[in-house]
C-alpha cells in the first residue's frame, strides 16, 4: 500500500491521494503557494503508510500564517497623504504592515520599521535576529537589518531614508509611539525632514478588515466562546474562581492560543473591572462575571458573559434580562454609514428606558491586532462605520446590590447591518454554572 495523504486547507479537504513520500513536501508547498493570499492557512496532514522506506508520521501537523494586510492601501498611503514616505513602527502598525508578528517588537520594545515610500517598493528594517522570520512571512521583499546594541536603530533608519533620497521633505511616522531618543536622533540625522504623525491613518486602514482577517477572528472567537460554554457547564458550586477560570484558559490554549487573557470575578468581586481569579469560593445566588480571550500571534479574541452560581434572585434575573435586551438591541441597530458614536447614544438612551444603571463612557471598540482598536463606539467619534469593520460591544451594568453584569460579542459590519462572529448571543435567561447552554453553530 502506498502513502496516503489527507490534508485540509482552512478546514476544507483539498487532496486525498496515494503518492510517493518524496513528493509530500513539494505538494504541500504547492498548496500553500496556490491558496488565496488573503486567507490564513491552516494545514493538517495525516499520513497512513505500509511497507519499507516510507514515512510513518505526519510530515506537517499544522502550519499557520497571519492573514495578509490590505497591501494596495498600504502602497498608496504615502501618495494619498502627499508625503514622501510613511513609516509603521508601533507594534500594532508594524505587525499589520509587515504581515509578521515579531514577539520582540511588542514584548521587548525592540524597534522595527516598515517603510512605505510614495514612489518606491516598501522596505522593512529589523534587528538581525529577526531577519529569517521576516523573509519567511512578510510580503515586503526588501529586508534590511541592524545589529542590536552595536547599531542605533535610528541611524539605521536614517541610512535607509537617505539611500531612498528621503533626506528632505515630509515623512509620516507613529509619533504617539516613537521614543523621544529615536526622534531626537532622526532629527539630528535628517534636519531637512519634517516628521508628522500618521498613526491614525494606518489605524484607519486596519479598521476595515480583509476577508482573511475576518475569517481568522471568527475562528478564534468561536473557539473562545466554545471554551467558555464547556468550562462553565463543567463548573460546580464549591469550586474556587481559579479552578473555574483555569478550566477556560486550558481549553483556549489547547485550541491553539499562545496565551489566555482572563478577567474573572464573583459576588462582590464581579464589580472589579479587571478582576483576576482568586481562591475565593463563590456562594449560591451570586453573580460570576468573566471577560476572556486568547492571543494567536498578533491576533486575539475577546468575549464576556455573566453567570449565576444557582438559584438566581428576582433582581438578578431582571437585571440580566434587561442587559440582554440592551446588548442585542444595540448590535441589531448598527448599520454601515452611521457615525461610530450613534450606537453609544442608542445604548445609553435604551438603558435609561430599561431602568439600568449604565455609567459607561463608551460601549464598544474596534477589534483586531489591538484589543481596543480605532474607532471606539463612544461620544464624539464621528467616523462612519464601513462594511468590513469588526467591533466588540460590551455593555456593563450594576444592580442595586453592587454586582456587575457584562455581555460582549464580536461582529462584523455588513451591507445589511451586522453578522455575529461568536457562536451567537447568550441565552435570554441568566445562565447557571454547571448547566448546558445549547448553541446552534
Amino acid at each position: 500500500m502506498a502513502n496516503r495523504l489527507v490534508f485540509a486547507v482552512n478546514n476544507d479537504v483539498a487532496v486525498t491521494k496515494s503518492l510517493n513520500s518524496n513528493l509530500v513536501l513539494t505538494l504541500l508547498e504547492l498548496v500553500l503557494a496556490s491558496a488565496e493570499p488573503a486567507r490564513p492557512q491552516f494545514i493538517t496532514t495525516i499520513i497512513t503508510v505500509s511497507g519499507p522506506g516510507v514515512m510513518n508520521q505526519s510530515v506537517l501537523e499544522t502550519k499557520s500564517t497571519s492573514p495578509q494586510p490590505n497591501t494596495s492601501a498600504l502602497r498608496s498611503l504615502a501618495r494619498n497623504l502627499g508625503v514622501d514616505a510613511v513609516i509603521a513602527m508601533s507594534p500594532e502598525n508594524f505587525v499589520y504592515t509587515s504581515g509578521v508578528h515579531l514577539m520582540s517588537v511588542s514584548h521587548l520594545r525592540r524597534q522595527a520599521f516598515a517603510v512605505l515610500p510614495a514612489t518606491a517598493e516598501p522596505i522593512a528594517l529589523v534587528a538581525t535576529t529577526e531577519r529569517s522570520q521576516m523573509v519567511d512571512g512578510s510580503w515586503i521583499k526588501d529586508i534590511r537589518t541592524y545589529t542590536e546594541f552595536a547599531n542605533d536603530p535610528a541611524d539605521a533608519l536614517a541610512d535607509v531614508l537617505i539611500e531612498l533620497g528621503k533626506n528632505c521633505g515630509t515623512i509620516g511616522i507613529d509619533l504617539n509611539y516613537l521614543p523621544a531618543r529615536t526622534h531626537a536622533r532622526l532629527a539630528s540625522r535628517l534636519p531637512n525632514v519634517r516628521l508628522i504623525d500618521t498613526n491614525q491613518n494606518l489605524a484607519a486602514i486596519r479598521a476595515v478588515k480583509v476577508r482573511g482577517e475576518i475569517e481568522l477572528l471568527e475562528r478564534v472567537t468561536r473557539q473562545t466562546h466554545r471554551a467558555v460554554l464547556d468550562a462553565m457547564s463543567a463548573a460546580r458550586l464549591g469550586e474556587t474562581e481559579r479552578v473555574m477560570a483555569n478550566r477556560i484558559a486550558e481549553a483556549i490554549v489547547n485550541d491553539g492560543a499562545d496565551e489566555c487573557l482572563m478577567i474573572f470575578g464573583s459576588g462582590p468581586r464581579s464589580s472589579n473591572i479587571h478582576a483576576c481569579a482568586t481562591d475565593r469560593i463563590p456562594l449560591k445566588s451570586e453573580i460570576v462575571r468573566l471577560d476572556v480571550g486568547g492571543r494567536y500571534g498578533a491576533w486575539g479574541s475577546d468575549f464576556a458573559r455573566t453567570y449565576s452560581t444557582g438559584a438566581p434572585t428576582a433582581l438578578q434575573r431582571e437585571t440580566y434580562g434587561k442587559l440582554w435586551d440592551l446588548h442585542t438591541s444595540t448590535i441589531s441597530m448598527i448599520r454601515p454609514g452611521m457615525a461610530a458614536e450613534e450606537p453609544f447614544f442608542f445604548c445609553k438612551d435604551h438603558a435609561e428606558k430599561l431602568g439600568l444603571n449604565f455609567k459607561m463612557v463608551w460601549v464598544g471598540h474596534g477589534f483586531g491586532i489591538e484589543t481596543h482598536e480605532f474607532p471606539m463606539i463612544r461620544p464624539g467619534e464621528k467616523t462612519k462605520l464601513e462594511v468590513g469593520m469588526v467591533f466588540n460591544t460590551e455593555p456593563m451594568v450594576t444592580d442595586a446590590e453592587g454586582a456587575m453584569y457584562h455581555l460582549e460579542d464580536l461582529f462584523v459590519v455588513t451591507e445589511r447591518g451586522t453578522r455575529l462572529l461568536t457562536l451567537g448571543f447568550g441565552p435570554r435567561e441568566i445562565p447557571i454554572i454547571g448547566e448546558q447552554i445549547r448553541m446552534q453553530e
